[in-house]
């Protein structure tokens, strides 16, 4: 069971008092999603925001090749994915699919704006939080970056 205390410990709702965390939290759901199932794709219009209490989702991106490319592997407790759902145009960039069997917070993310609308604080936080989550994955994309030149690199004879 998610209680107040587990999502004071999440990624995006850390800094939110108790009362504030327990409204959101009367407006979400718990899913389990089996190994291989898609819970979103790029491109749809983003309706929900996740937070993994169990599992790993790979978050890919379709390149213009048609490959898919992981961009990030979220298997940490608390993390949270879907965030598109907060910011316009309102669609996924990303598509999520589970590498094993997961177990996910879900919230309705136009609950979550409405909340944030509402409620100063509550925006304010989670767009601090929202930040930093986006400049910290970036970051660790642009960290990944040379090792995949030294794979593509030609070897010389």
């Amino acid at each position: 069971m998610v209680t107040v205390e587990w999502l004071k410990k999440t990624e995006l709702f850390g800094n939110l008092d108790e009362a504030r965390l327990s409204l959101l939290l009367s407006e979400s759901v718990v899913r389990s999603y089996p190994a291989e199932e898609t819970i979103f794709n790029y491109g749809e219009k983003a309706t929900h925001l996740y937070v993994l209490i169990k599992g790993a989702i790979d978050l890919t991106v379709i390149s213009q090749e048609k490959i898919d490319f992981m961009t990030s592997k979220i298997d940490k407790e608390g993390a949270v994915f879907g965030t598109a759902s907060l910011m316009e145009p309102y669609r996924y960039n990303v598509s999520a699919h589970c590498l094993k069997p997961s177990e996910v917070l879900i919230f309705d993310a136009q609950s979550v704006r409405k909340r944030m609308e509402e409620d100063p604080r509550i925006g304010m936080e989670i767009m601090k939080r929202l930040a930093s989550i986006y400049f910290n994955r970036l970051n660790e994309l642009r960290a990944g970056i040379p090792n995949l030149f030294k794979m593509m690199k030609p070897k010389t004879p």
